[in-house]
């Protein structure tokens, strides 16, 4: 129970009362959407029922937009148990009453009552600091709030269901949400930090949410009177069939929202983007509600509205983990009573273009150019989506730029980098498999290994450059998993890779020069002549073009970069690659004396000889795990093991040492 203050949603008890309550919100649409005349009928006041759904609808409109007002007055538990009591009460009174006022003040506490849910629920679960989380949990919320909406439509099916009844059982719905919710009143909807994210409601992914909630919102507000009177009208179906096609739409959803985890797995897995599955269910969503419109068979309507149904379900799943994870905790519900208020719009616009527009249309043409909003808003978001290789570095591609997302704070204590149970993959492909591996202050740690190995990758997932798809990462008590890269060099952590770490077209002096931009100009001189006292090679050519330099030449400017600016982490990727003995033994030195100044040095090697004559501790990577561990002096002390274990595999050499004494840390 210790993360429900921080609104951690990852809490199974929090996402089932979440999602009942979800459910309960749901249950009453059924009514106001299909049963305003047996409403009328009661209320002996036929012409107004339209009206009054319509004033609900408001209502939790302008309700939603004042949600972000109550963020720093009330937790989000305590808004959701409120807006859950005030939507019981106006249910109980819309099922009890037959009186046309307290029928009204039922609806408006309704609408109310359902704002904090419109506005906090997918919050809470949707910012999840892991990403297959969030995915799972929404995909779970969004079948809970189709089966809501789902169950009164399924019912009628087999027998004729009093409008009162549902709303009788909808109030009780709500009520078991609303006390299930209330052991969650101190929950609050900002998480732990641990992307960074953007203080703007106009960014790509909310833009992207708005347009969809509109297309979905004139399908499903807009349409429903035109699919009602196409069901009754030229399809001449019974109350029970219109009700089982309408059921088709909100079950299949609820159904395939379940296959959500998997279906984005999938695309995470192939390497595809988020962007390319929203767009895709979009897409599809909008074809098919068009195809079964114009249909020429009854069954064919009922499968392609199925599909549709789930289509934008999982659509508004994979949305709802993109945008909020993306954004700041101060404007996630701004965002979402954006959302609303565009759906709102959306059933609006398409209620009006039927009625006054395209009022000659057949039923089946005015539920058909409805779906042509959907594949709009798919094919924007598969379009103008910025490139990203999986669900993770998507949300990480926003435009805006703002300052960097505070990382997440762990236990004191511990070592300046420690990688815990890291596993990468490139697309389908695994090549880390729960490494973990821990450096020091003031520690030289050679990380050793065959081609292949794996060891350039752990230097990449260290430095943000690649995503992990578990484990963590754990810098200065930091938990820097999800921590852009140039947020991680601000923090003090550097990567030189084999030499590349110059810039080609500048003078050295001028690479030099850059490096020490953030210093002052005394400190920057003293530390440019530093740097040409240890490289005395360096001051020669000073005026020469660093792409002109030799391999070692170039590795010793970016050495240079080290003592200049010097870095609280230092990775060195293929040190001695390509470099002459002579060159080396020039260097080696250096990578001593920036570990004895008090930086850790992370240095993957080849050479066996180089890296352990300079490390105190050493690791030894196979096939993308950690197969040794120990002080690099024992290694030192053991040639025929490192020389077996290249040649055999360590695995082999290691069973092959029993007998002898064995190794520190041998795992």
């Amino acid at each position: 129970m210790g993360n429900e203050a921080e609104g951690r949603p990852d809490n199974s008890r929090l996402l089932t009362a979440v999602s009942w309550q979800g459910a309960a919100l749901a249950s009453p649409l059924p009514v106001l959407l299909f049963q305003r005349e047996e409403v009328a009928d009661r209320l002996n006041l036929l012409g107004a029922i339209t009206g009054e759904s319509a004033l609900i609808g408001a209502v939790a409109v302008m309700a939603a937009l004042a949600m972000p007002r109550l963020r720093d007055k009330l937790p989000a538990g305590l808004t959701l148990v409120l807006g859950g009591l005030a939507a019981a009460i106006g249910l109980v009174l819309m099922a009890w009453t037959v009186e046309v006022a307290l029928f009204t003040l039922g609806g408006v506490l309704l609408g109310l009552g359902a704002a904090p849910g419109l506005g906090v629920h997918r919050i809470l679960l949707a910012t999840d600091s892991r990403t297959t989380d969030r995915f799972r949990t929404m995909s779970w919320y969004w079948a809970a709030v189709a089966a809501g909406a789902s169950w009164p439509l399924v019912a009628a099916m087999f027998t004729p269901l009093a409008y009162e009844t549902v709303l009788w059982i909808s109030a009780a719905l709500m009520l078991g949400g609303t006390l299930l919710v209330g052991r969650h009143c101190l929950v609050h909807d900002e998480d732990h930090e641990v992307e960074f994210t953007v203080a703007r409601t106009d960014v790509p992914w909310a833009r992207r949410s708005y347009g969809a909630a509109f297309a979905v919102g004139a399908v499903v507000i807009g349409g429903a009177d035109a699919a009602q009177s196409l069901l009754l009208g030229e399809w001449q179906r019974s109350a029970a069939q219109n009700a089982a096609v309408l059921a088709a739409g909100t079950g299949g959803a609820a159904l395939m929202s379940l296959f959500g985890p998997w279906y984005h797995r999938l695309h995470r897995l192939t390497g595809s983007r988020r962007s390319d599955a929203i767009g895709t269910q979009l897409v599809v969503a909008g074809i098919l509600v068009s195809l079964g419109s114009v249909s020429f068979t009854y069954i064919g309507m009922v499968v392609c509205w199925l599909v549709a149904g789930g289509a934008i379900a999982l659509a508004a799943a994979g949305l709802d983990a993109s945008v909020f994870a993306a954004l700041a905790p101060a404007v996630r519900r701004t965002a979402a009573a954006r959302q609303v208020l565009w759906a709102g719009l959306g059933g609006v616009v398409a209620s009006l273009v039927n009625a006054r527009v395209v009022g000659t249309w057949s039923d089946q043409w005015k539920v058909g150019w409805l779906g042509l909003g959907l594949v709009g808003a798919g094919w924007a978001i598969r379009r103008f989506a910025a490139p990203a290789r999986d669900a993770t570095t998507a949300v990480a591609l926003a435009k805006a730029t703002t300052v960097p997302r505070r990382v997440f704070r762990v236990d004191e204590d511990q070592p300046l980098l420690a990688v815990e149970q890291v596993s990468v993959a490139y697309g389908s492909v695994q090549v880390l498999f729960d490494v973990e591996l821990e450096v020091e202050e003031g520690a030289v740690v050679a990380l050793l290994g065959t081609n292949g190995a794996g060891k350039t990758t752990l230097l990449r997932t260290i430095s943000g450059l690649e995503p992990t798809i578990g484990g963590r990462i754990v810098y200065a008590g930091l938990d820097i998993t999800k921590a852009r890269p140039t947020w991680r060099v601000g923090m003090g952590l550097h990567q030189i890779v084999g030499g590349e770490a110059v810039v080609g077209p500048l003078t050295v002096a001028d690479n030099l020069r850059l490096f020490a931009h953030g210093a002052g100009p005394s400190r920057r001189e003293q530390a440019i002549t530093e740097a040409y006292g240890l490289f005395p090679r360096l001051a020669e050519r000073s005026n020469q073009r660093a792409a002109t330099l030799s391999g070692g030449e170039k590795q010793m400017l970016s050495l240079a970069k080290a003592i200049i600016a010097p870095p609280r982490l230092l990775l060195v990727d293929e040190f001695s690659l390509g470099l002459a003995p002579t060159v080396i033994a020039d260097l080696l030195p250096v990578v001593r004396r920036i570990a004895d100044q008090g930086a850790a040095v992370l240095l993957v090697e080849q050479s066996v000889n180089i890296a352990l004559s300079v490390a105190d501790h050493a690791y030894v990577m196979e096939k993308g795990e950690i197969g040794y561990s120990g002080p690099a002096a024992d290694l030192r002390a053991r040639p025929d093991l490192l020389q077996a274990a290249y040649l055999e595999g360590l695995a082999q050499a290691l069973s092959g040492s029993e007998g002898r004494e064995p190794l520190a840390g041998v795992q």
